[in-house]
Formats: C-alpha cells, sequence, structure tokens
C-alpha cells in the first residue's frame, strides 16, 4: 500500500514538472508582447471593454523601467464611471523582467496588466472601428564580441606558399537582444601587420554597424542639456584589446582603447524603424615596436551598449453607435 502511494506521489510530480511553462528564448528579442486583445471585440457605445496585455522577456539581459501604455482613448474613451479618460492610461514604470535561463529551464519573467474602459459616443447608423495599441517601452542592454585575426606579412607569405588559410580570421558573438553588432563582409578578413616597412605605426580602417534585428523601435531619449531630439541615441561603451593598438579617430576620438559614447564627438543614433542600421567608422593603429616579430595575433572589440526601446501590438475594437 505505501509503495502505491509514493508511486502516485511520484506520478504526481513527474506530471507537476512536465506542466511547467515552457521556455521562450529569442536572439533577436528583449521583451515581447505575449498576449494583447479586447474583450468583447465587438460593443455598443456605452459599453466597458476590458483591455487584457501581457508580456515577457525573451532575450539575454534584464530587462528594465518596463512600462506599457494604452493609446487610442484619450479624448475618446471614458472611465468606469463615464468619465472622459483625459490622458494615456500607463501601467508600471519602475518593472524589473529578468532574462530566461534555458540551462536550468527557468522561463523569463512575465507581467500582466488590464483596463477596463467604456466605449466612445458613436451616433446611431454607423459602426466605427477603433484601433487600440498597447505600447511597451524599456531599458536594455546589448554586448556585443569582435574578434579579428592579426598576422604578420611574413606568415601571411608563409602560408600562401603553402596553400595554408588562416585560421578564425574573424569572428563575431552577440548576446541575445533587438540589437546586434556586425560588420561588412569586406571587412570579415585577418588585418596584415607591414613588418617591411619602416614605418613605426600602421593604421588599419574599420566599419562596424549596430542593426535593429528587433521587431520595434529604440527610443534612448535625447534631453541631457547638451542636445535634445527624436530619440534613438545609444549609450554605453567600446573597448579595444590587443597588442599595440589604439583608436585613432573614432567618434572623433584619437588614441587609446576605451570610448564612452556619453562622451564622444559624434553621438550614435539609431533612428529607422524596424531593420535600421548605424555605422561607426573607425581607423585603428599597431605599435609596431610592441608587435615586434610575433607571427600572429588578435584584435578584439568589445560593445556594452545601453538604450531604451519599444515593442506594440494592436486590438481593433468594433463599436456601434445607439
Amino acid at each position: 500500500m505505501k509503495k502505491a502511494i509514493i508511486l502516485l506521489l511520484l506520478v504526481v510530480l513527474v506530471a507537476g514538472c512536465t506542466s511547467m511553462r515552457p521556455v521562450n528564448t529569442s536572439t533577436s528579442r528583449g521583451v515581447t508582447v505575449t498576449t494583447f486583445f479586447a474583450t468583447p471585440i465587438q460593443s455598443d457605445t456605452g459599453d466597458l471593454v476590458l483591455f487584457d496585455v501581457e508580456v515577457e522577456n525573451i532575450g539575454g539581459t534584464t530587462a528594465r523601467n518596463v512600462q506599457v501604455d494604452l493609446y487610442g482613448v484619450e479624448g475618446q474613451w471614458r472611465d468606469r464611471l463615464g468619465n472622459l479618460l483625459d490622458s494615456t492610461l500607463t501601467q508600471w514604470g519602475t518593472t524589473t523582467l529578468k532574462p530566461p535561463r534555458p540551462d536550468r529551464n527557468i522561463p523569463g519573467q512575465i507581467r500582466a496588466t488590464q483596463w477596463e474602459i467604456m466605449t466612445p459616443d458613436i451616433p446611431q447608423g454607423l459602426s466605427i472601428n477603433h484601433p487600440i495599441e498597447a505600447r511597451v517601452s524599456y531599458d536594455y542592454n546589448t554586448s556585443g564580441h569582435l574578434m579579428v585575426k592579426l598576422v604578420s606579412e611574413d606568415e601571411f607569405r608563409r602560408k600562401q606558399v603553402l596553400g595554408e588559410t588562416i585560421d578564425t580570421p574573424f569572428e563575431i558573438v552577440n548576446s541575445a537582444g533587438p540589437l546586434h553588432m556586425s560588420i561588412p563582409e569586406r571587412y570579415k578578413t585577418p588585418i596584415i601587420i607591414d613588418t617591411q616597412s619602416g614605418d613605426s605605426v600602421e593604421t588599419y580602417p574599420f566599419r562596424i554597424q549596430i542593426d535593429n534585428v528587433g521587431d520595434g523601435y529604440p527610443i534612448t531619449p535625447e534631453d541631457d542639456g547638451r542636445i535634445r531630439g527624436a530619440g534613438g541615441r545609444l549609450q554605453g561603451t567600446i573597448d579595444l584589446y590587443g597588442p599595440g593598438v589604439q583608436f585613432d579617430e573614432c567618434l572623433g576620438i584619437s588614441g587609446g582603447t576605451h570610448i564612452d559614447l556619453d562622451d564622444a564627438n559624434i553621438l550614435v543614433r539609431l533612428r529607422e524603424i524596424g531593420q535600421g542600421s548605424v555605422p561607426i567608422a573607425c581607423n585603428i593603429k599597431i605599435d609596431k615596436s610592441i608587435w615586434g616579430t610575433r607571427p600572429v595575433d588578435s584584435l578584439q572589440l568589445i560593445f556594452n551598449i545601453r538604450y531604451r526601446y519599444y515593442v506594440d501590438e494592436v486590438a481593433n475594437v468594433l463599436v456601434i453607435g445607439q
């Protein structure tokens, strides 16, 4: 009897574990709107409609200051008491959502809310569709690591004679999120150090892109006392690593191996909706006295980018005049 009870408990426990919420992940999204709908989707004037929204962090880093706004209701819809809404409806604002941990079977954090409001006044004989938008905005972080192989000219020629190629001349890794770092195809080659010339420093042009691969739009405010604008400014840092390497005219900065985007002379903005990109043109110089006689090494760039981002969904409600 006891064995039967233990077996039953084990079956219940296994069933409970297998019914857990699945771990949703995305390499190109952060916070996503998993649910947004209106109930009912067809109403008479003066009826109450319930709007439900649920969001989930399915990216790779923590989302902070998550906020959801309901647009399309101000000055038209009414509260439960029949008072005209005089503002956009907003929820949260300081909410934090942690990312999923697939390695531990832990889903990303979710958050849900709802509004119940009264349909607008519509004259009898009319049926009007009202698109209502739920817009979710949040602060996010994207990190990128770029490695380019450095090869002396002697080593490069030796490999050519032997018919060999440079192992892994280029490698890039991005954290999961709506912004990614990339470089154009023509730069995906090793950098060859001319050890035969008498120049003490060699300079190489380099072009990096930050791409919007998500389904929303970066909207970092641009009002810090120095500049006002439409938003989309990227913040964070760029660090350069390698033997004798330095920035040489990158975002208006020359020298050193660290760039703070807040201090750069050229602001980095990403304003295109959808699959927009912002190029960063950099020259990188290498001190040959530090390079010395080494045959190979590597140059590494690490990006740590901060930004505010939004995604949205629309629910349509058909309001029938009475």
